[in-house]
């Protein structure tokens, strides 16, 4: 469990909260509960921490040259397409408006399939 643990606080950290294992057991109350006829919880997390390694989203957009920059503006499709690409889904992207950015600019703050 120690290196399940590693892993996913690399892989699947909370980012709002702080409380990595709080999260990780709403998840699995919300979502993984539902897989259990076909995986147990290690298995669902190390499951989610496969998938988060095959399709690495930072990885993605920085190889279509969308990286962090406080001055650069993306369109929706300029991030959705290269994450289409490489996974075949479509994902939805979340936003935060960031208030020290002019004109509500929005922040990406997590990608969901």
């Amino acid at each position: 469990v120690p290196q399940l643990r590693t892993k996913l606080k690399r892989s699947w950290p909370d980012v709002e909260g702080g409380n990595d294992t709080k999260f990780w057991e709403g998840e699995w109350n919300k979502h993984g509960t539902c897989s259990e006829r076909t995986l147990n919880q290690m298995q669902y997390f190390e499951v989610s921490h496969a998938m988060w390694r095959s399709y690495n989203i930072t990885n993605i957009l920085k190889d279509a040259h969308i990286v962090p920059n406080p001055t650069q503006r993306w369109k929706y499709s300029d991030i959705v397409s290269p994450i289409k690409t490489a996974t075949g889904r479509t994902p939805t992207l979340r936003c935060k408006t960031d208030p020290a950015m002019p004109n509500n600019s929005q922040l990406l703050h997590e990608v969901v399939f």
